[in-house]
């Protein structure tokens, strides 16, 4: 395992020098439960990547495409090998990592890094869940191509992202991911504001008429949770469910059931 401070791994040798210097430096893997609603049980750690201990994601946006293709790649060896060293094996949830769907070239030899890394900790692919983010910045035959490749070999995908003015939901209608998430954006307020309340609830039955599995994403107070339980939203993650940890696998809170 590499230390909290590093995220080399084999694949780290063909990233551009300058990447690797700097995109490296001060890194570490946080996880962050997300539950089901019915019964606070596990059922994804999202892997985080934090620099000097705050969110990492803005700074890679920053990156070229490439750039970004070679770090998500070394996050996600990271991340899995972090997850293995902290008992995910009998963790009983899958592992959720966090990838740019811009910075995806040939699908396959993306995540190949990954899956050869968890056949390594006795991890199987079905248990890897890929969230792409950005999908809404790329094609509908390049989403299709992703989903085909990753799903033909073992990993299930999910969606990041239905943001303002219910973007990306026609494509998560169309290509049914594994889970999609709304943004905390969205989340937040829910538990005390009127409007925010009819919104989310009615983005909410679009999305389950779809047959979509939902994560509510930013779920900070009990009022949100209640209110989301109530809505029929399954899946939560949130500083309210389980705060995220570096380098260890975090339980959920439990709640009691309404």
């Amino acid at each position: 395992m590499e230390t909290e401070n590093s995220m080399t791994g084999p694949e780290t040798a063909a990233a551009p020098a300058s990447v690797t210097a700097g995109a490296s430096a001060g890194l570490a893997i946080a996880f962050q439960p997300i539950a089901e609603i019915a019964g606070s049980r596990i059922h994804a750690y999202e892997a985080q990547v934090l620099r000097d201990g705050a969110p990492a994601a803005q700074e890679f946006d920053q990156l070229s495409a490439e750039q970004r293709g070679d770090v998500d790649r070394r996050c996600a060896v990271a991340a899995i090998r972090w997850a293995a060293t902290a008992g995910f094996a009998t963790s009983g949830g899958r592992l959720a990592i966090p990838l740019s769907a811009p910075a995806i070239g040939d699908p396959a030899e993306h995540i190949q890094p990954a899956l050869l890394t968890a056949r390594q900790y006795g991890i199987v692919a079905e248990r890897l869940v890929f969230t792409l983010h950005h999908y809404q910045s790329i094609t509908s035959s390049q989403l299709a191509d992703i989903l085909h490749v990753f799903n033909k070999l073992g990993p299930v995908v999910s969606f990041h992202g239905i943001g303002p003015n219910e973007s990306g939901l026609a494509a998560c209608g169309k290509f049914a991911p594994h889970m999609v998430t709304i943004e905390p954006e969205l989340i937040s307020s829910v538990g005390s504001s009127w409007s925010r309340r009819i919104a989310v609830e009615d983005l909410v039955r679009r999305m389950q008429s779809l047959g979509l599995r939902i994560v509510a994403a930013g779920v900070d107070s009990e009022g949100a949770y209640e209110r989301l339980r109530s809505f029929g939203v399954p899946l939560v993650q949130g500083n309210y469910v389980g705060m995220p940890v570096v380098g260890t696998l975090p339980q959920p809170a439990t709640r009691n059931a309404a």
